[in-house]
């Protein structure tokens, strides 16, 4: 992809299209390693997801970047970075998913609340070392992600409407 640049990632929108990133290829990995060990191929789709929102961040990004601002582009660049990176895989995935089936399975809880918090087929009480961690880590990038883009956020609020979206850097 052309349009991709290393100076497109300056700034605190470029930070959190970053960590959103990293969430998107470790959730496909994670899900894709979760798909092959428990045969499990409708894990996969969460590829085609991350795919899809990759494109969606990076073209909403490259906008910003060209027109040096655009409440639209930035407002769908955070809307999506919200529901899909920080919301759907760090919150739930990652954290609800990984971090407190952990934290319940290995701090002692009932089978019953287990399999009641996290019913088979759907979730996968913790015995694959590579497929949790990938599953826990998910929650780092992500948290990443949401204090970035509250950062460009608060750079729009304040006025910095073009320095949210321009590559150029700013002039003190």
């Amino acid at each position: 992809m052309d349009t991709v640049k290393p100076s497109m990632f300056r700034g605190a929108a470029g930070r959190s299209a970053v960590a959103s990133l990293a969430v998107l290829l470790l959730t496909s990995v994670h899900h894709a390693y979760g798909a092959f060990i428990y045969r499990t191929p409708w894990r996969l789709h969460m590829v085609g997801v991350a795919a899809v929102t990759a494109a969606v961040l990076l073209g909403t990004l490259a906008v910003l970047r060209a027109r040096r601002g655009g409440w639209g582009a930035f407002a769908l660049f955070a809307l999506t970075t919200l529901a899909v990176p920080v919301g759907m895989i760090g919150v739930f995935e990652g954290f609800y998913n990984h971090v407190l089936k952990n934290i319940f399975y290995f701090g002692g809880a009932s089978g019953a609340l287990l399999q009641q918090l996290f019913p088979p087929p759907t979730y996968e009480l913790p015995n694959d070392f590579f497929f949790e961690l990938t599953g826990v880590l998910q929650v780092v990038p992500a948290v990443l992600a949401f204090r970035a883009l509250l950062h460009a956020f608060r750079e729009w609020r304040q006025g910095g409407e073009q320095r949210v979206g321009s590559s150029v850097p700013e002039v003190p």
